[in-house]
C-alpha cells in the first residue's frame, strides 16, 4: 500500500515514465529468456531509433530515465544488470539521448568469472554504476546495426 501511495504522489510525467520503465524492463527480462541478447538488442535499437512523439521540452531528463530504471528494477523480478541496461538503452535512445551498452568481465576474490552490464551516455555511467566498476574489463564494443 505504501508503494501505491508513493506512486500516486509522483507527478503524472513521472508516473508515466516509471510505468513505461517497468513495462520495458519486464519485457527485456522476459525477452532475454526467449531470444539471444544480441538479437534482442538489435531489434530494440531499431525500435528506439523511431522518433518519440514527445517534443524536446516534454521528454524526460536523462537523470529521470535512469531513476525510473533503478526504481523499476526493485519491482520487476529477475531484472538483473543486462535487462536493466537494455531497457535503459532503449529509453535513452528513444528519447533522443546517446546511450551505449557495455558489458565487462572480471574475476571475484574466489577467482570466479563475473560479468556486468551498464549504460554510458554523455554524462558517463547512467545505469549499472558499481562502486568497483573499474575492475570489470569492457568487452569489445558491439556494432550497432540500425
Amino acid at each position: 500500500m505504501k508503494q501505491i501511495r508513493k506512486f500516486l504522489q509522483l507527478t503524472l510525467a513521472d508516473q508515466l515514465l516509471l510505468s513505461q520503465a517497468m513495462i520495458v524492463l519486464a519485457l527485456m527480462t522476459l525477452g532475454l529468456k526467449i531470444r539471444p541478447w544480441m538479437t534482442l538488442q538489435r531489434t530494440l535499437l531499431k525500435l528506439a531509433n523511431r522518433r518519440a512523439r514527445f517534443t524536446l521540452a516534454q521528454r524526460p531528463s536523462a537523470q529521470r530515465i535512469a531513476w525510473a530504471i533503478r526504481v523499476a528494477s526493485w519491482y520487476v523480478p529477475r531484472a538483473a544488470c543486462l535487462p536493466q541496461a537494455l531497457a535503459a538503452q532503449l529509453l535513452f535512445i528513444h528519447n533522443g539521448y546517446p546511450a551505449d551498452l557495455q558489458i565487462g568481465a572480471a574475476r571475484n576474490e574466489d577467482g570466479k568469472f563475473e560479468a556486468h552490464a551498464w549504460v554510458t551516455s554523455a554524462s558517463g555511467v547512467v545505469v549499472g554504476r558499481l562502486h568497483d566498476l573499474d575492475r570489470f574489463v569492457p568487452l569489445a564494443p558491439i556494432e550497432k546495426e540500425v
